[in-house]
């Protein structure tokens, strides 16, 4: 069996005039044989969201803060908080043991790297729970406003079974200084391993 991975993109139609529609990316998994899907999110009840979002907020921050400790970048307010807070869990291996995936956004205003506007920290932490219920990481990823370079803000898409195997792998955006492609991660019980990366889009 043969199975690709790749973002499929839509081009606007080449007539035109002077304002085209914009052009619009996809990702797809594509496989040309006929399989049962399964859904692979992992439906996260209120008081699941209550008793994980902290701790892997709190994760999150600690990361950010390494990232500033090794870097000449702007502190973090003391009453630091992530927005555009996205927390998702995904049960990729149908064992109902969630690996949970967070990004955010840390503004900071008023600082010297951007004294014109605003400054972003972004980070995305991806998470599995030990024997106690204790999320533990297994990847993280920081980058900021003038880092996009060298470190591209991540951001989860959907998880999906890239092999047919049973397995689901995580699909992510990648969102750097020149653009967007689009980034597939196998995950272990410690580790989370990017097996493909390609594609653009607008």
């Amino acid at each position: 069996m043969s199975t690709t991975a790749k973002p499929e993109v839509t081009a606007p139609p080449a007539s035109a005039g002077k304002n085209p529609p914009a052009t619009r990316a996809y990702a797809a998994i594509s496989d040309a044989g006929d399989y049962e899907t399964r859904s692979l999110l992992y439906a996260m009840g209120a008081g699941e969201r209550e008793s994980l979002g902290p701790p892997m907020e709190k994760m999150a921050l600690d990361e950010i803060r390494n990232f500033i400790s090794k870097r000449k970048a702007p502190p973090l307010p003391k009453t630091a908080a992530l927005t555009d807070y996205d927390l998702r869990g995904f049960d990729l291996d149908y064992s109902n043991s969630p690996t949970l995936v967070l990004s955010g956004k840390l503004p900071v205003a008023g600082t010297k790297a951007a004294p014109r506007g605003e400054f972003d920290y972004f980070v995305t932490v991806v998470a599995r729970l030990d024997i106690n219920g204790v999320p533990q990481k297994i990847f993280s990823l920081v980058t900021d406003s003038n880092h996009l370079d060298a470190f591209p803000r991540m951001q989860v898409i959907d998880a999906v079974d890239a092999d047919a195997n049973g397995r689901g792998d995580l699909l992510f955006r990648h969102y750097s200084d020149t653009g967007i492609s689009y980034a597939l991660y196998r995950v272990s019980a410690y580790q989370m391993d990017k097996i493909f990366e390609g594609g653009a889009g607008m």
